[in-house]
């Protein structure tokens, strides 16, 4: 007898969060985590996006730069560590990659309206998921491993309590045309469990020595609860838009009862630069 979706969902969560948490254990275990989401949202995004267009072997290539410009950002951050050396920009890793993504194009397709396709998606594509999942690296390298952690957490449990009190309660629409399940009691009621979540979560980080208490108090939490809400369901409309331009359902299948990597991850994906923002804001 087949799985319910909802059953497919908890057993696949149940399997991919375990890992995903150890992987924070270590900065680098963290950058292979990344990488490897990166990868797979990438080549699902270029996959949709392009599904019109030919030369498979380009929209490989795209991704693989995509990705490297995410691991040598990564790399040179950990070099770097929290030292500010104006004579170098980590970032320009992202613009040499925007680059080789327009050589690469040049070089391989001569119709400049197909030309057009692949440059502008893979360099939407390197900005909307590598640079903004990268902001992981310097939350983990600035404030260490257990914020990070509660970063990622943090959307989980808001995507969770959105979903289940939006079914219960859910009314008033946010996004009637590009996500119409999308509700404001289901935002509330998210914002409620993530706040509760991080209190609890920092508490837990304290008793076990993973987190310094005075770091951040009860406001600030506050805060940083509502910018996971306020930022996790603009990334999950705007992925959901995007979505209904291409004429797709899901971004993909890699994470069954979820849908595709990129389905997972689009609140994240605005999240965590803004995260990053006000946790210097608040520190």
């Amino acid at each position: 007898m087949a799985l319910s979706n909802t059953k497919v969902r908890i057993v696949t969560a149940a399997v991919v969060a375990p890992f995903a948490m150890l992987c924070f254990i270590n900065y680098y275990s963290a950058l292979g985590l990344v990488s490897t989401v990166v990868m797979l949202a990438t080549f699902e995004y270029l996959a949709f996006s392009l599904k019109k267009e030919e030369i498979p072997a380009l929209r490989l290539a795209i991704c693989a730069v995509v990705v490297l410009s995410t691991i040598f950002y990564g790399l040179i951050l950990a070099k770097m560590g929290t030292a500010v050396d104006p004579s170098f920009r980590p970032e320009l890793v992202f613009v040499m990659s925007l680059i080789t993504i327009s050589a690469l194009t040049l070089a391989g397709v001569s119709d400049i309206s197909k030309a057009k396709l692949f440059i502008t998606n893979g360099a939407f594509s390197l900005i909307y998921i590598s640079f903004n999942l990268s902001f992981f690296f310097p939350i983990y390298i600035q404030f260490g491993g257990f914020i990070a952690l509660t970063g990622l957490m943090a959307v989980w449990v808001f995507d969770i309590g959105a979903f289940f009190v939006g079914c219960k309660l859910g009314r008033i629409r946010i996004s009637p045309a590009y996500s119409p399940k999308k509700s404001l009691e289901g935002a509330v009621g998210g914002y409620i469990f993530t706040l509760l979540f991080m209190v609890l979560f920092v508490r837990i980080g304290s008793w076990l020595g993973l987190y310094d208490s005075s770091a951040f108090g009860l406001s600030d939490l506050a805060i940083l609860a509502l910018v996971i809400s306020l930022f996790g369901t603009l990334g999950d409309v705007t992925e959901s838009a995007l979505k209904r331009f291409h004429g797709v359902k899901d971004s993909g299948d890699t994470l069954p009862g979820h849908g595709g990597m990129l389905d997972r991850i689009d609140g994240l994906l605005f999240v965590t630069p803004v995260f990053y923002v006000f946790l210097n804001i608040l520190s």
